[in-house]
């Protein structure tokens, strides 16, 4: 029946279309089998990748909310600056008192080297009155 006619069809056409649907309809039901399994086989695929994407929107939201508690606990640049300065006005204040000191160091190095001085000045005046007593004695 491959030509169109306007006789009508007789059994030997009919079987022979039969024959034809029939060989069509079982290729189509290997291909439809073989799609039924690639399927099947995407199916458990995307199952698992919906696991993994389960698995990792999880660990994003435990991410993010430790991102957020961190960004809570930071300091921002303010707080950071202002801190800043209170340490270095701190150590201004530990650099006049070690200025200080190291100037009282060397005044008081100076002073006992002329109280050292004046000992010694003392030591030997007294020899000396010890040595005049001796002799008028």
């Amino acid at each position: 029946m491959d030509a169109h006619h306007d006789e009508p069809a007789t059994k030997g056409d009919l079987d022979q279309l039969k024959q034809q649907l029939i060989t069509r309809i079982d290729a189509n039901s290997v291909k439809i089998e073989a799609n039924g399994k690639k399927i099947d086989a995407n199916s458990a695929k995307i199952e698992a990748n919906g696991k993994k994407i389960d698995d990792i929107s999880a660990t994003l939201s435990r991410l993010t909310s430790l991102v957020l508690d961190n960004r809570e606990r930071m300091a921002t640049k303010e707080e950071m600056n202002r801190r800043l300065d209170e340490i270095i006005k701190g150590q201004d204040q530990m650099m006049v008192v070690l200025l200080r000191v190291d100037q009282e160091r060397a005044a008081t190095n100076a002073r006992i080297d002329r109280v050292e001085g004046d000992v010694e000045t003392n030591k030997s005046q007294i020899k000396r009155i010890r040595t005049k007593l001796a002799m008028d004695a």
